[in-house]
């Protein structure tokens, strides 16, 4: 059996949504002889971050169908807020009626109540727990004939949001909400959920950067990320006074005993030349790999009148 607005199927998966939690009157009832279709009036929005979250007020109206002619009431509690009863009356079988839902923020759970006679469930209105709304609605149907109600469950979340707008070094970098594909550089992302979120920032041969922001309400958040190469790290020593080349270019001297030059290089393999001060010393040429990150070190020195240079 289907309703207008969808199987019966998805509205048991909608109607179990925290089942465990909610007390026996307010779950699906046994051999109920009316069944209850429900969906929300609104989509809504699927954030950057992956999460699914109405904007305020809310989604404005549950759109409910039975299967026979029956009396219909909701109770909607959100978190922190006492019950609200919204009652419809009858309605007719197979017609979709909407239902206004107040305006709500965080966490909300809507029990559609229907029944085939009347059933008067204004008694759990501003009831403060679930359990003290499902022992209204017991007492209410105290009288009634076993499989005379039912009961199905929406949930749903109202969020807060705010916009981030990320700027790179390089157009069309690669832009993601902690872990997620957001776009490309230079872009403009809404419906942020409030709170802290991690924006990263990276582009081929070149090093990633992450920031960690806060979003407010209705606030613009902008991130600016410098991307730099990627390098590794040349260390080259020496016990006597000389001159360094990479790639051709002069990149500094080394004083002699004491700190040695460092330098950032992209990685692969480079031609390094180190050349003593005292021409009386031959020159090194050296092949060396840079690799990403890490550090790779030239150790020269003389020995025995003979200078030469060496990596690990």
């Amino acid at each position: 059996m289907k309703t207008a607005g969808g199987s019966w199927a998805m509205v048991a998966a909608l109607g179990g949504v925290l089942v465990a939690c909610v007390p026996a009157p307010l779950r699906a009832q046994a051999g109920a002889q009316v069944h209850v279709g429900v969906r929300l009036s609104a989509p809504a929005v699927t954030t950057v971050t992956g999460e699914t979250l109405y904007r305020p007020p809310g989604p404005g109206a549950l759109l409910v169908t039975t299967d026979r002619a029956a009396y219909v009431s909701s109770l909607v509690l959100t978190a922190g807020q006492p019950v609200q009863v919204v009652t419809v009356g009858a309605v007719g079988a197979a017609t979709e009626v909407p239902v206004r839902l107040p305006p709500t923020s965080g966490f909300t759970q809507v029990f559609t109540v229907a029944s085939v006679v009347p059933l008067d469930v204004t008694g759990a209105q501003g009831a403060r727990t679930l359990d003290d709304a499902g022992r209204a609605v017991q007492a209410a149907a105290a009288n009634l004939p076993a499989g005379a109600y039912t009961v199905t469950t929406t949930a749903f979340t109202v969020g807060r949001f705010g916009t981030l707008r990320v700027v790179a070094s390089v157009p069309g970098a690669e832009v993601r909400v902690d872990g997620r594909l957001a776009g490309y550089a230079p872009v403009t992302i809404p419906d942020v959920p409030v709170g802290s979120v991690t924006v990263s920032v990276s582009a081929p041969g070149l090093a990633d950067r992450s920031q960690r922001v806060t979003v407010t309400e209705n606030g613009v958040v902008e991130v600016r990320a410098v991307l730099a190469p990627i390098t590794g790290t040349l260390s080259v020593s020496s016990d006597v006074p000389a001159r360094v080349l990479v790639g051709g270019s002069a990149v500094g001297q080394v004083a002699g005993a004491g700190q040695p030059l460092r330098v950032k290089v992209r990685p692969g393999t480079v031609g390094v030349n180190v050349l003593p001060i005292n021409p009386a010393l031959a020159p090194q040429n050296l092949l060396v790999k840079i690799t990403a990150s890490q550090v790779t070190s030239i150790r020269c020195g003389t020995e025995a009148g003979a200078y030469t240079c060496k990596t690990p």
